[in-house]
């Protein structure tokens, strides 16, 4: 009986298989993107760990322009290493250049801080 409801006229219309591949390749294609661009996002956003690599390079940084003697160090701060380096600037024998970096426990860095202090040295 309800077959017979169906005739030619009343024929539902359906999808080729061509119209439903190029459907499906163009939803994975904007899939794609939107990872590539959910990826992008997150590696270059602040991070928690970020931002307390940069508190303790600033506070290291502040302790190193006090102290008399510049020297290049490596020191452990909670679970990053902070590794100082101390170069002299250019062509003035009164200015150095400290770079300080953090590391985390793979080793990979974390947080980079550079800046130009004066030289205690005579």
């Amino acid at each position: 009986m309800a077959g017979s409801k169906l005739t030619d006229r009343h024929r539902v219309k359906g999808s080729t298989i061509l119209e439903v591949i190029i459907s499906m390749i163009i939803i994975i294609v904007v899939f794609g993107i939107a990872m590539m661009i959910f990826t992008n996002v997150n590696r270059l956003s602040l991070s928690v760990k970020k931002l307390k690599a940069q508190a303790i390079l600033q506070h290291t940084l502040l302790q190193a322009e006090q102290a008399k003697d510049h020297s290049d160090q490596t020191t452990t701060v909670d679970d990053l290493a902070i590794r100082q380096e101390i170069t002299p600037f250019e062509n003035e024998p009164g200015l150095s250049v400290i770079t300080l970096t953090a590391f985390d426990p793979k080793h990979e860095q974390v947080a980079r801080l550079k800046k130009v202090i004066a030289s205690h040295e005579e």
